[in-house]
C-alpha cells in the first residue's frame, strides 16, 4: 500500500447538467455513481512528502443540492480512503469552506485559512529585512486576521486593516485593543492615502481591483486566486492535473505542518480550535516554526541581495506600474 502523508478534497469546477442534476435522482444515485475516489497522486519533491488527491464527480452547486444525509456519507466515503491510507485528517478546496463547513463529519477538514497567515508573516519577516517599511496595511476582513495581527505586533509598526465593511469588525478592533492591547486601525479601503514606504498586503480577490487604484505601491498578493507563489510546488500540482493556485495550495501545506506538529482532532474539536485561533496567535507561531523546519518557506522566498525590492520583480512581490 502506498504510504502517503496528506490528501486533498476537490469537486468539479461546473455543475453536472440534465437528468442527472435534478435533486431527485441525485440524491438516490449520488452515493453509489458519484462517490469520492483518488483522482492523482502528488509529489512535492522539494518538501519530500507525497500525497493523494480525493475528488467528487459532482460540482458544488450539486453537492448543496443532496440532502444533509448525503453529504455526510459522501464525505464519510472519503474518511475510508483516509483510513486506508493511514490519514488522519483532509485538506479541501478553500472554494467548498462554506459548503463543506456546514456537513458534519468526525475528522479535521483544513482550508488552508492559518496557512496563508503563517506564509503571510513569514514575508513579512522577510521584506522587513529588506526594506524599510513604515506600515503595514491589510486588504481583508478582520476576524479572520487577528491571529496573523498578534504575530505582526511585534514588529511595532502601525498596522491597517482595511475592506468595505469596517464597521463590522468594530467589536473585533476593541477586542484586540483591550484584551491584547494591539492598536490596529480599522477603515475603509483608500488607497489615495498609502504611501511608497507602505506594505499592503492583500488577502480577498473581490478586493483587487480596488487596490490597483494606487500605482506605485509595494503589495503582496495572497488571495485563493495568486499564482506564482512558489513555482515548484505549483508545478507538482499542475503535474497532478489540479489547479495550482493558492485555494489548493494553501489546504495542502497546512493540513502538512499540523500533521508534523502531532495535532490531529476530530472535526468537533477542530471548530473549537478554530474559535481558539482567532483570539490568539499561537497557532500562527506554531506553523511558522514547523515551516522553517520542514523547509516549506524556502520555496516561496526570493534569497536576492539587499535592495532587489526596489526594482519590482513580479510574481509574489509586486510593485504596480502605471
Amino acid at each position: 500500500m502506498l504510504e502517503l502523508d496528506f490528501a486533498f478534497l476537490n469537486m468539479m469546477a461546473h455543475n453536472r447538467q440534465g437528468l442527472a442534476a435534478r435533486k431527485y435522482f441525485l440524491d438516490r444515485l449520488a452515493p453509489f455513481l458519484y462517490s469520492p475516489r483518488i483522482e492523482h497522486l502528488i509529489y512535492f519533491g522539494d518538501l519530500g512528502v507525497k500525497g493523494c488527491n480525493i475528488f467528487i464527480p459532482l460540482g458544488e452547486g450539486n453537492f448543496k443540492q443532496l440532502e444533509a444525509g448525503n453529504r455526510a456519507l459522501m464525505l464519510g466515503k472519503s474518511e475510508v480512503i483516509l483510513r486506508e491510507y493511514d490519514i488522519n485528517k483532509l485538506a479541501a478546496d478553500r472554494s467548498l469552506k462554506n459548503t463543506l463547513a456546514a456537513t458534519r463529519v468526525e475528522f479535521p477538514l483544513f482550508f488552508g485559512d492559518q496557512f496563508i497567515n503563517a506564509l503571510a508573516a513569514v514575508l513579512v519577516r522577510q521584506v522587513l529585512e529588506l526594506r524599510d517599511i513604515k506600515k503595514l496595511i491589510l486588504i481583508g476582513d478582520m476576524p479572520e486576521l487577528m491571529p496573523l495581527l498578534e504575530n505582526l505586533s511585534a514588529y511595532q509598526l502601525p498596522i491597517s486593516v482595511q475592506n468595505i465593511n469596517p464597521t463590522h469588525s468594530e467589536t473585533t478592533a476593541y477586542q484586540l485593543l483591550y484584551a491584547k492591547g494591539l492598536a490596529v486601525t480599522n477603515s475603509y479601503i483608500s488607497p489615495q492615502s498609502w504611501k511608497k514606504d507602505d506594505l499592503i498586503m492583500l488577502f480577498e480577490s473581490r478586493y483587487k481591483r480596488m487596490t490597483m487604484a494606487s500605482p506605485q505601491r509595494f503589495y503582496i498578493e495572497l488571495t485563493d486566486d495568486s499564482q506564482g507563489l512558489a513555482p515548484s510546488l505549483e508545478m507538482a500540482l499542475s503535474l497532478a492535473g489540479l489547479d495550482n493556485r493558492l485555494k489548493t495550495l494553501a489546504p495542502i501545506l497546512e493540513s502538512c505542518l499540523y500533521a508534523q506538529a502531532g495535532i490531529s482532532k476530530t472535526n468537533t474539536e477542530r471548530k473549537e480550535l478554530d474559535y481558539c485561533m482567532l483570539n490568539n496567535g499561537e497557532d500562527v507561531k506554531m506553523l511558522i516554526a514547523r515551516g522553517d523546519e520542514m523547509g516549506i518557506w524556502e520555496p516561496f522566498l526570493f534569497n536576492r541581495p539587499a535592495g532587489f525590492l526596489d526594482k519590482g520583480i513580479g510574481g509574489l512581490y509586486n510593485t504596480i506600474k502605471d
